[in-house]
């Protein structure tokens, strides 16, 4: 009975030392397994790389500036070519305000002008100024609103300077609508409207 227990653990040590080994040997192989792998993975990547290097080194230079937008954009044909077309607009703009300033300053009318008073004193101008009939102000529909022009009575010769700051009049045949104190000044308050005369000037 002892004899054959002997045996038995005997052979239970072998196999488990042999397992042992086989162990130590499959973690060798593995880590073995491992290190090609990774001498592999960077060999590869090595490549990867070097190819990249040579496409990049032999892109064209529209290429290589796209993969430096900010080179790119600054050196853009089409850039250039916008900032030509802002620089020839603003231009535009320039000589078409000198040409509009110039025939603001020249600016002469003839027709029937009316006047207003009481109903819309202390209301809000165009210009955003309080209205105030006994001013010497008028309403006009083109003319720039706080510029300054003269008014003549072609029946009786009398003038007035009167500042523009409001708009009208939106009806009939009249170029003008004046607040009461201008009008008076022309003498066409008890008439109601006038032939008159009308030119920019500078100032009152």
């Amino acid at each position: 009975m002892n004899k054959r227990l002997s045996g038995l653990l005997t052979m239970s040590a072998v196999l488990f030392a042999g397992s042992a080994v086989a162990t130590n040997v499959n973690a060798v192989e593995a880590k073995t397994s491992l290190a090609m792998i990774s001498q592999d993975n960077a060999s590869h990547i090595d490549r990867v790389l070097g190819e990249l290097s040579r496409q990049h080194d032999g892109a064209s230079s529209l290429v290589k500036s796209a993969r430096q937008p900010t080179s790119l954009a600054l050196s853009s044909s089409l850039l250039a070519s916008d900032t030509t077309q802002v620089t020839n607009d603003e231009d535009v703009l320039e000589r078409l305000t000198a040409v509009a300033s110039n025939s603001v300053s020249k600016f002469k009318q003839t027709g029937l002008a009316s006047w207003y008073g009481r109903k819309f004193h202390g209301r809000k101008t165009a210009s955003g100024e309080t209205f105030d009939m006994n001013g010497l102000t008028a309403a006009h529909r083109s003319l720039p609103l706080n510029c300054y022009v003269k008014v003549t009575n072609k029946t009786n010769g009398k003038s007035v300077v009167v500042k523009v700051n409001d708009r009208g009049p939106f009806h009939g045949n009249r170029v003008m609508d004046l607040s009461y104190g201008a009008a008076k000044r022309l003498g066409i308050t008890n008439k109601g409207v006038g032939n008159v005369s009308i030119e920019r000037v500078s100032g009152p």
